[in-house]
């Protein structure tokens, strides 16, 4: 009886041969891997240049090529619907909003599309506002219609931006809000 105890344990601590082999090569491609960041291997973001380096690639399941041609279509929805603020007031939040809410949980890709979409247009619509608000008193001293046509500006270039969105996410490019979309990929992580 002991005999068959030890000879269980034997083989639940003994790894199995081709485990031991994989993790080897795992190590060698890790101990490879560090060689050539060490070398300055091409495709590595610089480091100590002060630069701002590349944000990393997106993971695979956030990617415009793993998507399926429905999830492509829900992501460009919530990019296109961010143009109701053209006709309604904060449609520009309302139109991702809505799209978020139906189909963050179907997919990742459009859960992060959605987040992106409604989280630029918060932010445009918060810089809108402050600076509507701002060139109203400013009238008087005459900075106030550059206030206004800054705050214009702002709000044409939001809706340029979530047009550019729609369009390459619908054909099969990445697509990322600079500033919102990496603190959006962190967030999901």
């Amino acid at each position: 009886m002991d005999e068959q105890q030890n000879d269980e344990r034997a083989e639940d601590v003994a790894p199995d041969a081709g485990q031991a082999a994989e993790a080897a090569g795992q190590d060698e491609a890790k101990s490879e891997d560090l060689g050539q960041a060490a070398e300055g291997a091409p495709g590595m973001p610089p480091t100590g240049t002060g630069a701002a380096a590349e944000p990393p690639p997106l993971p695979p399941e956030l990617q415009s090529a793993n998507a399926s041609k429905d999830e492509r279509t829900y992501a460009m929805l919530c990019h296109l619907l961010a143009l109701a603020g053209i006709v309604f007031p904060f449609g520009n939040i309302l139109g991702p909003l809505i799209m978020w809410l139906v189909k963050r949980e179907s997919s990742p890709f459009v859960d992060f599309h959605g987040r992106q979409s409604l989280w630029f247009q918060v932010w445009a619509a918060i810089i809108v506002t402050v600076l509507g608000v701002i060139s109203i008193p400013l009238f008087y001293v005459c900075i106030g219609v550059l206030t206004m046509l800054l705050a214009m500006g702002v709000g044409i270039a939001a809706v340029v931006y979530a047009i550019v969105g729609a369009v390459q996410v619908s054909g099969g490019k990445d697509f990322e809000y600079m500033w919102v979309g990496p603190w959006v990929r962190r967030s999901m992580s």
